[in-house]
């Protein structure tokens, strides 16, 4: 692959790469598909470049995320100096924190990514090598091309608008977004709002919410049949069956959280389930929506219902993840009994109701 390569023979890829965005760099994303069945993902840093540790960790992040977008094939990953924001390949200068000759690249085959000499076919083993098994679809694209987090993202978020209107544009977004409200109810709530005398500009957030349901419907159409919240639902469902309150959504802090656990046993108590069933709870709040919504995985809150049993609390974790895990979602916890369980993996794909 060289910049001498007809331009006809590349294909652009339009797709998001916020480690890279967010230090201010542009991305180049193309595959030479179908002549070499494989992609490119060139970061270019603007007029300074970061330490070499730094370029390291945002090429990773990047190609993983291009791993997850199509993971069929090699990706390999680039990263160059630009004088200024316009990318000229002929007065580019190339980085090279892994050494002359080397480059990164993802592995579809070992679900990897390493450093690699030009022409040899192994990794290099004195580099780091991160595996991604969970992130690479290894099929067609089943993910739709979308911003970093949509709660925040989209034209309609550019728009000015009063503060009362702006908070308004926030909560319907997050609705929408986080998939567990109807959009009967989400109109029911705007008006109640209103009503309330919030002072938002009523019909501009109405229409507002009917082209962010449509822009949400689209991106439904090009989910998995099965997303990772739905392997999440399924999951917390097996949890309760085994004495593990499981509650999504539980308010938007750790203490709102906590109580709601506890009312959810209280509730559950009062409709008939035996008053001992239930020996741990677990939950996740808007905050960790929020998180894995901007790709960063979703984390899982825990305890044993004993005070002070913290052998009773790591039973219920080691539950948990094992439950998870029986559902096809990847989990990375440290064993202890302050530290939540984290799904590093889990895309936050939830359908908003009919």
């Amino acid at each position: 692959m060289t910049d001498t390569t007809p331009s006809s023979f590349l294909t652009d890829v339009d797709l998001p790469f916020p480690p890279a965005q967010r230090l201010g760099a542009k991305v180049q994303y193309f595959h030479f598909l179908p002549h070499e069945k494989s992609y490119t993902v060139n970061v270019y840093f603007i007029r300074q470049a970061p330490d070499a540790a730094t370029i390291d960790r945002v090429l990773r992040e990047c190609l993983a995320l291009a791993a997850a977008h199509d993971g069929r094939f090699m990706i390999s990953g680039g990263a160059y100096l630009a004088s200024g924001d316009d990318i000229d390949v002929h007065g580019r200068k190339e980085l090279l924190p892994w050494g002359k000759d080397r480059f990164l690249c993802f592995d579809a085959d070992l679900r990897q990514i390493g450093v690699r000499r030009y022409g040899k076919k192994h990794f290099e083993e004195k580099q780091a090598i991160t595996g991604v098994g969970a992130i690479g679809t290894g099929d067609k694209v089943d993910y739709p091309d979308r911003p970093a987090n949509p709660v925040y993202e989209g034209e309609d978020m550019d728009e000015y608008v009063d503060d009362a209107t702006d908070t308004q544009r926030g909560l319907v977004s997050e609705w929408l977004w986080y998939g567990y409200c109807s959009f009967e109810s989400i109109n029911r709530w705007i008006d109640e709002n209103h009503a309330a005398g919030d002072g938002f500009d009523l019909p501009w957030i109405k229409a507002f919410a009917v082209r962010a349901l449509a822009r949400k419907r689209a991106a439904e159409a090009l989910w998995p049949q099965v997303t990772d919240v739905d392997r999440l639902h399924q999951a917390f469902e097996r949890l309760h069956e085994q004495g593990i309150c499981a509650v999504h959504w539980a308010g938007n802090t750790m203490a709102e959280g906590e109580q709601a656990v506890w009312d959810a046993i209280d509730e559950a108590c009062a409709a008939g389930v035996a008053e001992d069933h239930y020996w741990g709870v677990c939950f996740f709040h808007s905050q960790d929506m929020d998180r894995a919504l901007q790709g960063e995985g979703l984390r899982i809150a825990f305890s044993g219902v004993e005070a002070n049993d913290e052998a009773q609390t790591l039973r219920v974790a080691h539950l948990i993840c094992e439950t998870l895990q029986q559902h096809g979602l990847k989990t990375e916890w440290n064993g202890s009994a302050n530290t939540r369980i984290d799904l590093p993996a889990l895309r936050w794909q939830r359908r908003t109701p009919v």
